[in-house]
């Protein structure tokens, strides 16, 4: 598990060093360029929109990853789910919040990694009063919707 968990890590960290010349807009499809860019001037060029809580915003995508930032505001949070065909891994890299995981809530903030294999129980909640951002991967591409709420 520990394995899995410093994999996760060195892939986030990579893909964040390596994979974020300009900014893609929110909805890139099959990235084949590659793109460097910085935070602030993605989560400036992609205002949360008005009365939504919760954003993900699509940095690149291929047939094999999918590579997003994600920012939440205080008070928003995702219930229980799973996700059937995919694995996730979140960098938390500003803000604080809480992640369910192995049926306990754990307290994320700045450094937090977060690997999620495809079927297992897990979600999120934001804590602080600064907005959450986090890189969020999904392995393999994340073309189709695969959450799927538990009760």
């Amino acid at each position: 598990m520990r394995r899995l968990i410093i994999s996760a890590s060195i892939c986030v960290v990579s893909c964040l060093f390596l994979s974020l010349s300009t900014l893609t807009p929110a909805n890139a499809q099959d990235t084949t360029e590659q793109i460097l860019s910085q935070l602030d001037e993605i989560l400036n060029q992609n205002p949360l929109p008005a009365g939504q809580k919760a954003q993900v915003i699509k940095i690149a995508e291929d047939n094999t990853i999918t590579f997003s930032i994600m920012r939440v505001i205080e008070g928003a949070g995702l219930k229980p789910h799973i996700h059937k065909t995919h694995n996730e891994a979140i960098y938390v890299i500003r803000g604080t919040g809480q992640i369910f995981v192995n049926d306990k809530w754990v307290d994320v903030k700045p450094g937090s990694v977060h690997f999620n294999p495809m079927g297992k129980v897990h979600s999120s909640k934001q804590t602080g009063t600064d907005p959450l951002v986090a890189i969020s991967i999904f392995t393999p591409a994340l073309k189709e919707p695969d959450r799927h709420f538990v009760e």
